[in-house]
Protein backbone atom coordinates (compact mmCIF):
# COMPACT_ATOMS: atom_id res chain seq x y z
CA UNK A 1 0.00 0.00 0.00
CA UNK A 2 2.78 2.41 0.97
CA UNK A 3 4.76 1.62 -2.19
CA UNK A 4 1.71 2.36 -4.34
CA UNK A 5 1.24 5.71 -2.58
CA UNK A 6 4.87 6.59 -3.11
CA UNK A 7 4.63 5.75 -6.80
CA UNK A 8 1.55 7.93 -7.12
CA UNK A 9 3.15 10.86 -5.31
CA UNK A 10 6.59 10.55 -6.83
CA UNK A 11 6.31 9.41 -10.49
CA UNK A 12 10.12 9.60 -10.73
CA UNK A 13 10.25 6.43 -8.60
CA UNK A 14 8.04 4.65 -11.12
CA UNK A 15 10.28 5.80 -13.96
CA UNK A 16 13.38 4.58 -12.12
CA UNK A 17 11.67 1.25 -11.50
CA UNK A 18 10.93 0.93 -15.23
CA UNK A 19 14.52 1.81 -16.08
CA UNK A 20 15.67 -0.77 -13.55
CA UNK A 21 13.50 -3.44 -15.18
CA UNK A 22 14.80 -2.45 -18.61
CA UNK A 23 18.41 -2.28 -17.45
CA UNK A 24 18.41 -5.61 -15.66
CA UNK A 25 16.26 -7.15 -18.37
CA UNK A 26 18.67 -5.92 -21.00
CA UNK A 27 21.67 -7.26 -19.09
CA UNK A 28 19.93 -10.57 -18.46
CA UNK A 29 18.87 -10.98 -22.08
CA UNK A 30 22.36 -10.10 -23.33
CA UNK A 31 23.84 -12.55 -20.84
CA UNK A 32 21.29 -15.22 -21.76
CA UNK A 33 21.77 -14.96 -25.49
CA UNK A 34 25.52 -14.51 -25.11
CA UNK A 35 25.81 -17.60 -22.92
CA UNK A 36 23.65 -19.58 -25.35
CA UNK A 37 25.96 -18.47 -28.14
CA UNK A 38 29.05 -19.56 -26.19
CA UNK A 39 27.46 -22.93 -25.46
CA UNK A 40 26.52 -23.23 -29.14
CA UNK A 41 30.13 -22.66 -30.20
CA UNK A 42 31.41 -25.07 -27.55
CA UNK A 43 29.01 -27.79 -28.65
CA UNK A 44 30.01 -27.26 -32.26
CA UNK A 45 33.68 -27.80 -31.40
CA UNK A 46 33.43 -30.63 -28.86
CA UNK A 47 30.59 -32.79 -30.25
CA UNK A 48 30.72 -34.78 -33.45
CA UNK A 49 29.18 -32.73 -36.24
CA UNK A 50 26.28 -35.15 -36.67
CA UNK A 51 25.59 -35.09 -32.91
CA UNK A 52 25.73 -31.30 -32.91
CA UNK A 53 23.21 -31.12 -35.75
CA UNK A 54 20.92 -33.65 -34.12
CA UNK A 55 21.03 -31.79 -30.79
CA UNK A 56 20.14 -28.45 -32.41
CA UNK A 57 17.14 -30.01 -34.16
CA UNK A 58 15.87 -31.68 -30.96
CA UNK A 59 16.50 -28.55 -28.89
CA UNK A 60 14.41 -26.59 -31.39
CA UNK A 61 11.65 -29.20 -31.09
CA UNK A 62 11.68 -29.03 -27.28
CA UNK A 63 11.76 -25.24 -27.38
CA UNK A 64 8.70 -25.11 -29.63
CA UNK A 65 6.77 -27.53 -27.44
CA UNK A 66 7.76 -26.21 -23.99
CA UNK A 67 7.48 -22.50 -24.72
CA UNK A 68 4.41 -23.09 -26.85
CA UNK A 69 2.46 -24.95 -24.16
CA UNK A 70 3.95 -22.94 -21.29
CA UNK A 71 3.34 -19.53 -22.88
CA UNK A 72 -0.23 -20.42 -23.78
CA UNK A 73 -1.01 -21.27 -20.15
CA UNK A 74 1.07 -18.39 -18.77
CA UNK A 75 -0.86 -15.86 -20.86
CA UNK A 76 -4.09 -17.11 -19.29
CA UNK A 77 -2.56 -16.22 -15.91
CA UNK A 78 -1.53 -12.79 -17.21
CA UNK A 79 -5.05 -12.23 -18.55
CA UNK A 80 -6.69 -12.81 -15.15
CA UNK A 81 -4.03 -11.55 -12.74
CA UNK A 82 -3.40 -8.26 -14.59
CA UNK A 83 -7.09 -7.43 -14.08
CA UNK A 84 -6.54 -6.70 -10.38
CA UNK A 85 -6.90 -10.24 -9.01
CA UNK A 86 -6.32 -10.50 -5.26
CA UNK A 87 -3.35 -12.45 -3.91
CA UNK A 88 -5.63 -15.32 -2.91
CA UNK A 89 -7.21 -15.41 -6.37
CA UNK A 90 -3.74 -15.28 -7.93
CA UNK A 91 -2.58 -18.30 -5.90
CA UNK A 92 -5.69 -20.32 -6.72
CA UNK A 93 -5.31 -19.54 -10.43
CA UNK A 94 -1.61 -20.39 -10.33
CA UNK A 95 -2.31 -23.80 -8.80
CA UNK A 96 -5.09 -24.66 -11.24
CA UNK A 97 -3.21 -23.58 -14.35
CA UNK A 98 0.01 -25.15 -13.05
CA UNK A 99 -1.70 -28.50 -12.45
CA UNK A 100 -3.20 -28.39 -15.93
CA UNK A 101 0.25 -27.68 -17.36
CA UNK A 102 1.80 -30.54 -15.37
CA UNK A 103 -0.72 -33.05 -16.72
CA UNK A 104 -0.46 -31.89 -20.33
CA UNK A 105 3.34 -31.63 -20.29
CA UNK A 106 3.69 -34.99 -18.55
CA UNK A 107 1.58 -36.75 -21.17
CA UNK A 108 3.48 -35.03 -23.98
CA UNK A 109 6.86 -36.00 -22.47
CA UNK A 110 5.76 -39.63 -22.26
CA UNK A 111 4.59 -39.59 -25.88
CA UNK A 112 7.88 -38.05 -27.00
CA UNK A 113 9.88 -40.74 -25.21
CA UNK A 114 7.85 -43.57 -26.73
CA UNK A 115 7.73 -42.03 -30.21
CA UNK A 116 11.42 -41.03 -30.39
CA UNK A 117 12.41 -43.79 -32.87
CA UNK A 118 9.57 -42.90 -35.24
CA UNK A 119 10.36 -39.17 -35.09
CA UNK A 120 14.02 -39.92 -35.85
CA UNK A 121 12.97 -42.08 -38.78
CA UNK A 122 10.72 -39.32 -40.14
CA UNK A 123 13.68 -36.90 -40.17
CA UNK A 124 15.92 -39.64 -41.61
CA UNK A 125 18.37 -38.96 -38.77
CA UNK A 126 18.70 -41.99 -36.42
CA UNK A 127 20.70 -40.00 -33.85
CA UNK A 128 17.64 -37.93 -32.98
CA UNK A 129 16.14 -40.82 -30.99
CA UNK A 130 18.78 -40.54 -28.25
CA UNK A 131 18.30 -36.80 -27.82
CA UNK A 132 14.49 -36.88 -27.89
CA UNK A 133 14.25 -39.60 -25.26
CA UNK A 134 16.72 -37.99 -22.86
CA UNK A 135 15.49 -34.41 -23.39
CA UNK A 136 11.82 -35.20 -22.65
CA UNK A 137 12.19 -34.40 -18.88
CA UNK A 138 13.77 -31.08 -19.85
CA UNK A 139 10.61 -30.29 -21.82
CA UNK A 140 8.42 -31.11 -18.78
CA UNK A 141 10.20 -28.83 -16.29
CA UNK A 142 10.81 -26.08 -18.83
CA UNK A 143 7.05 -25.93 -19.43
CA UNK A 144 6.30 -25.72 -15.69
CA UNK A 145 8.87 -22.94 -15.27
CA UNK A 146 7.28 -20.91 -18.07
CA UNK A 147 3.81 -21.30 -16.53
CA UNK A 148 5.02 -20.11 -13.11
CA UNK A 149 6.62 -17.03 -14.65
CA UNK A 150 3.19 -16.08 -16.03
CA UNK A 151 2.04 -15.28 -12.48
CA UNK A 152 4.97 -12.86 -12.09
CA UNK A 153 4.32 -11.24 -15.48
CA UNK A 154 0.67 -10.67 -14.55
CA UNK A 155 1.77 -8.57 -11.55
CA UNK A 156 4.35 -6.69 -13.62
CA UNK A 157 7.23 -8.30 -11.67
CA UNK A 158 9.33 -8.38 -14.81
CA UNK A 159 12.74 -8.47 -13.12
CA UNK A 160 11.89 -11.57 -11.06
CA UNK A 161 10.36 -13.22 -14.09
CA UNK A 162 13.53 -12.62 -16.12
CA UNK A 163 15.73 -13.94 -13.30
CA UNK A 164 13.89 -17.27 -13.11
CA UNK A 165 13.03 -17.78 -16.78
CA UNK A 166 16.28 -16.62 -18.40
CA UNK A 167 19.11 -15.56 -16.12
CA UNK A 168 19.37 -18.58 -13.81
CA UNK A 169 18.89 -21.28 -16.49
CA UNK A 170 21.55 -19.77 -18.71
CA UNK A 171 23.93 -19.13 -15.80
CA UNK A 172 23.71 -22.81 -14.83
CA UNK A 173 24.34 -23.94 -18.41
CA UNK A 174 27.29 -21.59 -18.84
CA UNK A 175 28.89 -22.76 -15.58
CA UNK A 176 28.36 -26.52 -15.85
CA UNK A 177 28.32 -27.48 -19.51
CA UNK A 178 31.88 -26.48 -20.49
CA UNK A 179 33.37 -28.24 -17.46
CA UNK A 180 31.46 -31.49 -18.01
CA UNK A 181 32.19 -31.56 -21.71
CA UNK A 182 35.89 -30.85 -21.21
CA UNK A 183 36.04 -33.70 -18.69
CA UNK A 184 34.80 -36.02 -21.41
CA UNK A 185 31.30 -36.86 -20.19
CA UNK A 186 29.96 -36.36 -23.70
CA UNK A 187 26.34 -36.30 -24.80
CA UNK A 188 24.81 -37.21 -21.44
CA UNK A 189 26.51 -34.16 -19.91
CA UNK A 190 24.47 -31.98 -22.24
CA UNK A 191 21.26 -33.70 -21.15
CA UNK A 192 22.09 -33.42 -17.44
CA UNK A 193 23.00 -29.74 -17.59
CA UNK A 194 19.92 -28.82 -19.63
CA UNK A 195 17.68 -30.61 -17.11
CA UNK A 196 19.31 -29.04 -14.03
CA UNK A 197 19.10 -25.59 -15.65
CA UNK A 198 15.28 -25.65 -15.56
CA UNK A 199 14.67 -27.83 -12.48
CA UNK A 200 16.62 -25.54 -10.11
CA UNK A 201 14.78 -22.27 -10.99
CA UNK A 202 11.44 -24.09 -10.87
CA UNK A 203 12.23 -25.38 -7.36
CA UNK A 204 12.96 -21.79 -6.28
CA UNK A 205 9.49 -20.80 -7.52
CA UNK A 206 7.69 -23.78 -5.97
CA UNK A 207 6.73 -21.86 -2.76
CA UNK A 208 4.54 -19.60 -4.94
CA UNK A 209 2.59 -22.69 -5.98
CA UNK A 210 2.02 -23.72 -2.34
CA UNK A 211 1.20 -20.25 -0.96
CA UNK A 212 -2.29 -19.88 0.60
CA UNK A 213 -2.78 -23.62 0.10
CA UNK A 214 -6.01 -23.65 2.11
CA UNK A 215 -7.63 -21.41 -0.51
CA UNK A 216 -7.65 -24.40 -2.84
CA UNK A 217 -7.91 -24.23 -6.61
CA UNK A 218 -9.66 -21.82 -8.94
CA UNK A 219 -12.41 -23.20 -11.14
CA UNK A 220 -11.35 -22.98 -14.76
CA UNK A 221 -14.36 -22.28 -16.97
CA UNK A 222 -14.99 -23.54 -20.47
CA UNK A 223 -13.99 -20.10 -21.74
CA UNK A 224 -10.68 -20.35 -19.87
CA UNK A 225 -9.91 -23.73 -21.40
CA UNK A 226 -10.90 -22.58 -24.88
CA UNK A 227 -8.91 -19.35 -24.56
CA UNK A 228 -5.87 -21.16 -23.21
CA UNK A 229 -6.11 -23.84 -25.89
CA UNK A 230 -6.15 -21.25 -28.63
CA UNK A 231 -3.25 -19.42 -27.04
CA UNK A 232 -1.29 -22.67 -26.83
CA UNK A 233 -1.79 -23.30 -30.55
CA UNK A 234 -0.89 -19.67 -31.10
CA UNK A 235 2.29 -20.05 -29.07
CA UNK A 236 3.31 -23.13 -31.03
CA UNK A 237 2.90 -21.19 -34.25
CA UNK A 238 4.71 -18.16 -32.83
CA UNK A 239 7.91 -20.10 -32.06
CA UNK A 240 9.46 -19.32 -35.42
CA UNK A 241 12.93 -17.86 -34.82
CA UNK A 242 15.15 -20.68 -33.47
CA UNK A 243 12.15 -22.96 -33.33
CA UNK A 244 10.11 -23.93 -36.36
CA UNK A 245 12.75 -22.42 -38.64
CA UNK A 246 15.47 -24.72 -37.27
CA UNK A 247 13.20 -27.74 -37.74
CA UNK A 248 12.63 -26.73 -41.36
CA UNK A 249 16.36 -26.21 -41.89
CA UNK A 250 17.10 -29.59 -40.30
CA UNK A 251 14.56 -31.27 -42.56
CA UNK A 252 15.65 -29.62 -45.84
CA UNK A 253 19.36 -28.93 -45.62
CA UNK A 254 22.73 -30.42 -44.74
CA UNK A 255 24.45 -30.08 -41.38
CA UNK A 256 26.87 -27.52 -42.84
CA UNK A 257 24.04 -25.31 -44.08
CA UNK A 258 22.24 -25.77 -40.77
CA UNK A 259 25.40 -24.64 -38.92
CA UNK A 260 25.52 -21.38 -40.91
CA UNK A 261 21.83 -20.81 -40.21
CA UNK A 262 22.22 -21.58 -36.49
CA UNK A 263 24.98 -18.96 -36.14
CA UNK A 264 23.09 -16.30 -38.12
CA UNK A 265 19.84 -16.87 -36.25
CA UNK A 266 21.59 -16.83 -32.86
CA UNK A 267 23.10 -13.41 -33.54
CA UNK A 268 19.84 -12.18 -35.10
CA UNK A 269 18.02 -13.19 -31.91
CA UNK A 270 20.00 -10.47 -30.12
CA UNK A 271 18.43 -7.73 -32.25
CA UNK A 272 14.88 -7.67 -30.76
CA UNK A 273 15.80 -8.66 -27.19
CA UNK A 274 15.03 -5.24 -25.62
CA UNK A 275 11.73 -5.04 -27.47
CA UNK A 276 10.66 -8.30 -25.86
CA UNK A 277 11.31 -6.81 -22.42
CA UNK A 278 9.29 -3.70 -23.31
CA UNK A 279 6.38 -5.83 -24.53
CA UNK A 280 6.41 -7.86 -21.28
CA UNK A 281 5.84 -4.70 -19.26
CA UNK A 282 3.38 -3.34 -21.83
CA UNK A 283 1.08 -6.38 -21.61
CA UNK A 284 0.09 -5.87 -17.97
CA UNK A 285 -0.54 -2.14 -18.52
CA UNK A 286 -2.51 -2.81 -21.70
CA UNK A 287 -4.71 -5.38 -19.97
CA UNK A 288 -5.66 -2.87 -17.28
CA UNK A 289 -6.24 -0.02 -19.78
CA UNK A 290 -8.46 -2.23 -21.96
CA UNK A 291 -10.41 -3.41 -18.91
CA UNK A 292 -11.04 0.22 -17.89
CA UNK A 293 -11.76 1.40 -21.49
CA UNK A 294 -8.96 3.95 -21.08
CA UNK A 295 -8.26 4.52 -24.79
CA UNK A 296 -6.07 7.59 -24.28
CA UNK A 297 -3.91 5.77 -21.74
CA UNK A 298 -3.58 2.79 -24.06
CA UNK A 299 -2.62 5.02 -27.01
CA UNK A 300 0.02 6.77 -24.92
CA UNK A 301 1.55 3.44 -23.91
CA UNK A 302 1.52 2.22 -27.53
CA UNK A 303 3.27 5.36 -28.81
CA UNK A 304 5.87 5.18 -26.07
CA UNK A 305 6.51 1.50 -26.73
CA UNK A 306 6.78 1.99 -30.50
CA UNK A 307 9.44 4.69 -30.44
CA UNK A 308 11.36 3.08 -27.60
CA UNK A 309 11.34 -0.33 -29.29
CA UNK A 310 12.31 1.03 -32.71
CA UNK A 311 15.20 3.01 -31.25
CA UNK A 312 16.56 0.15 -29.14
CA UNK A 313 16.15 -2.51 -31.83
CA UNK A 314 17.89 -0.32 -34.41
CA UNK A 315 20.75 0.40 -32.01
CA UNK A 316 21.14 -3.30 -31.25
CA UNK A 317 21.09 -4.15 -34.97
CA UNK A 318 23.85 -1.60 -35.61
CA UNK A 319 25.96 -3.11 -32.82
CA UNK A 320 25.42 -6.60 -34.26
CA UNK A 321 26.38 -5.39 -37.75
CA UNK A 322 29.62 -3.94 -36.39
CA UNK A 323 30.47 -7.09 -34.44
CA UNK A 324 29.51 -9.67 -37.06
CA UNK A 325 32.57 -9.41 -39.37
CA UNK A 326 34.83 -9.62 -36.31
CA UNK A 327 32.96 -12.70 -35.15
CA UNK A 328 33.46 -14.31 -38.56
CA UNK A 329 37.21 -13.71 -38.36
CA UNK A 330 37.32 -15.49 -35.00
CA UNK A 331 35.10 -18.41 -36.03
CA UNK A 332 36.51 -19.05 -39.47
CA UNK A 333 34.34 -20.92 -41.97
CA UNK A 334 30.99 -19.25 -41.30
CA UNK A 335 31.25 -16.26 -43.68
CA UNK A 336 28.28 -17.50 -45.68
CA UNK A 337 26.03 -16.62 -42.76
CA UNK A 338 26.57 -12.85 -43.14
CA UNK A 339 23.91 -12.12 -45.80
CA UNK A 340 21.59 -14.59 -44.06
CA UNK A 341 21.89 -12.50 -40.89
CA UNK A 342 20.79 -9.31 -42.70
CA UNK A 343 17.56 -10.97 -43.85
CA UNK A 344 16.79 -12.16 -40.33
CA UNK A 345 17.62 -8.72 -38.87
CA UNK A 346 15.35 -7.00 -41.42
CA UNK A 347 12.37 -8.83 -39.98
CA UNK A 348 13.25 -7.61 -36.49
CA UNK A 349 13.59 -4.00 -37.68
CA UNK A 350 10.19 -4.10 -39.40
CA UNK A 351 8.44 -5.65 -36.39
CA UNK A 352 9.94 -3.08 -34.00
CA UNK A 353 7.57 -0.47 -35.46
CA UNK A 354 4.60 -2.70 -34.53
CA UNK A 355 5.63 -3.49 -30.92
CA UNK A 356 3.37 -5.83 -29.03
CA UNK A 357 0.80 -6.08 -31.83
CA UNK A 358 0.02 -9.72 -31.24
CA UNK A 359 0.36 -9.41 -27.45
CA UNK A 360 -2.15 -6.55 -27.45
CA UNK A 361 -4.66 -8.60 -29.42
CA UNK A 362 -4.27 -11.56 -27.05
CA UNK A 363 -4.59 -9.47 -23.89
CA UNK A 364 -7.74 -7.90 -25.36
CA UNK A 365 -9.25 -11.39 -25.52
CA UNK A 366 -9.31 -11.79 -29.33
CA UNK A 367 -7.74 -15.24 -29.27
CA UNK A 368 -9.37 -16.41 -32.51
CA UNK A 369 -7.90 -13.59 -34.59
CA UNK A 370 -4.50 -13.88 -32.93
CA UNK A 371 -4.45 -17.62 -33.55
CA UNK A 372 -5.37 -17.12 -37.20
CA UNK A 373 -2.52 -14.65 -37.67
CA UNK A 374 0.07 -16.92 -36.10
CA UNK A 375 -1.10 -20.03 -37.95
CA UNK A 376 -0.92 -18.09 -41.22
CA UNK A 377 2.59 -16.92 -40.37
CA UNK A 378 3.70 -20.43 -39.42
CA UNK A 379 2.17 -21.83 -42.61
CA UNK A 380 4.20 -19.34 -44.66
CA UNK A 381 7.36 -20.43 -42.84
CA UNK A 382 6.58 -24.08 -43.49
CA UNK A 383 5.48 -23.76 -47.13
CA UNK A 384 7.73 -21.09 -48.68
CA UNK A 385 11.08 -22.81 -47.95
CA UNK A 386 9.85 -26.05 -49.53
CA UNK A 387 8.98 -24.10 -52.68
CA UNK A 388 12.01 -21.80 -52.84
CA UNK A 389 14.82 -23.83 -51.24
CA UNK A 390 15.88 -25.40 -54.53
CA UNK A 391 16.73 -21.94 -55.90
CA UNK A 392 17.85 -19.85 -52.92
CA UNK A 393 18.79 -22.39 -50.25
CA UNK A 394 18.52 -21.39 -46.59
CA UNK A 395 17.67 -17.82 -47.61
CA UNK A 396 14.18 -19.19 -48.25
CA UNK A 397 13.65 -19.71 -44.51
CA UNK A 398 14.73 -16.18 -43.53
CA UNK A 399 12.83 -14.64 -46.46
CA UNK A 400 9.60 -16.40 -45.48
CA UNK A 401 9.74 -14.86 -41.97
CA UNK A 402 10.44 -11.40 -43.40
CA UNK A 403 7.56 -11.62 -45.89
CA UNK A 404 5.09 -12.91 -43.30
CA UNK A 405 6.00 -10.03 -40.97
CA UNK A 406 5.53 -7.44 -43.72
CA UNK A 407 2.15 -8.87 -44.69
CA UNK A 408 0.62 -9.71 -41.30
CA UNK A 409 1.76 -6.84 -39.03
CA UNK A 410 -0.23 -4.23 -40.99
CA UNK A 411 -3.23 -6.57 -40.85
CA UNK A 412 -2.93 -6.72 -37.05
CA UNK A 413 -2.54 -2.92 -36.87
CA UNK A 414 -5.78 -2.50 -38.81
CA UNK A 415 -7.60 -4.97 -36.55
CA UNK A 416 -6.38 -3.16 -33.43
CA UNK A 417 -7.51 0.21 -34.79
CA UNK A 418 -10.98 -1.12 -35.62
CA UNK A 419 -11.56 -2.98 -32.34
CA UNK A 420 -9.57 -1.07 -29.70
CA UNK A 421 -9.80 2.41 -31.27
CA UNK A 422 -6.07 3.07 -31.04
CA UNK A 423 -3.35 3.46 -33.68
CA UNK A 424 -0.46 1.00 -33.60
CA UNK A 425 1.76 2.75 -36.17
CA UNK A 426 1.64 6.28 -37.60
CA UNK A 427 2.87 7.59 -40.94
CA UNK A 428 5.87 9.35 -39.40
CA UNK A 429 7.30 5.92 -38.55
CA UNK A 430 7.38 4.74 -42.17
CA UNK A 431 10.35 6.89 -43.25
CA UNK A 432 12.87 5.69 -40.63
CA UNK A 433 11.62 2.14 -41.14
CA UNK A 434 12.33 2.28 -44.88
CA UNK A 435 15.75 3.86 -44.30
CA UNK A 436 16.69 1.05 -41.92
CA UNK A 437 15.51 -1.68 -44.30
CA UNK A 438 17.43 -0.01 -47.15
CA UNK A 439 20.62 -0.19 -45.09
CA UNK A 440 20.17 -3.92 -44.53
CA UNK A 441 19.37 -4.42 -48.23
CA UNK A 442 22.69 -2.75 -49.15
CA UNK A 443 24.58 -5.08 -46.81
CA UNK A 444 22.71 -8.12 -48.15
CA UNK A 445 23.40 -7.23 -51.79
CA UNK A 446 27.13 -7.03 -51.12
CA UNK A 447 27.34 -10.53 -49.67
CA UNK A 448 30.62 -10.74 -47.76
CA UNK A 449 32.04 -7.48 -49.21
CA UNK A 450 33.12 -5.32 -46.28
CA UNK A 451 32.51 -2.03 -48.16
CA UNK A 452 28.81 -2.73 -48.72
CA UNK A 453 28.55 -4.02 -45.15
CA UNK A 454 29.95 -0.73 -43.80
CA UNK A 455 27.69 1.32 -46.10
CA UNK A 456 24.63 -0.63 -45.02
CA UNK A 457 25.56 -0.19 -41.36
CA UNK A 458 25.87 3.59 -41.80
CA UNK A 459 22.46 3.84 -43.49
CA UNK A 460 20.90 1.71 -40.75
CA UNK A 461 22.46 4.00 -38.13
CA UNK A 462 20.99 7.07 -39.87
CA UNK A 463 17.48 5.60 -39.56
CA UNK A 464 17.70 5.88 -35.77
CA UNK A 465 18.09 9.68 -35.77
CA UNK A 466 14.45 10.69 -36.48
CA UNK A 467 13.24 8.00 -34.09
CA UNK A 468 15.55 9.30 -31.37
CA UNK A 469 14.35 12.89 -31.83
CA UNK A 470 10.69 11.89 -31.47
CA UNK A 471 11.47 9.63 -28.50
CA UNK A 472 13.40 12.41 -26.75
CA UNK A 473 10.58 14.90 -27.34
CA UNK A 474 8.02 12.51 -25.84
CA UNK A 475 10.22 11.73 -22.83
CA UNK A 476 10.63 15.44 -22.08
CA UNK A 477 6.87 15.93 -22.43
CA UNK A 478 6.22 13.27 -19.76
Amino acid sequence: MMSSALLTRFPQISKLQKLGNLGFGGFSRIFSLGSQFVVLLLLGKLLEKSDFGDFMIVFALMRVLSLGLGSGLATLLVYHISRNASEEQEDRLHRSVGLLGLVLAGITALVLTLAAPWIAEAFDKPGLAFWIGWMAPFFLFSTMLTVSCGALDGRGRITRSIVFSEFLPNLIRLMLLPALLLLGYGNLAVVAVMLVSVVMPWLFMLPMFKRNLRAGFARLTGWDLSYSGKLTLHSFAAMQMQGIDMLVVGWLFSSTAAADYAIASRVAALVPFLQQIIVKGFMSKAGKAIHENAHDTLQTEIDKSRYTAALLVTATAVAAMIAYPILMLVMGDFGGSMPLFTLLAAGAIFRSYFPGADALIRVAGHANFSLGIMLTSAAMLLVMPFILSEWIGTYAVALSMLVSGMVLNPVMARFIHRNLHVTLIDRSSLIPMMIGLTGLAIAFAGGQMITSWVAGTLVLTASALPVFLVWRKREHAT
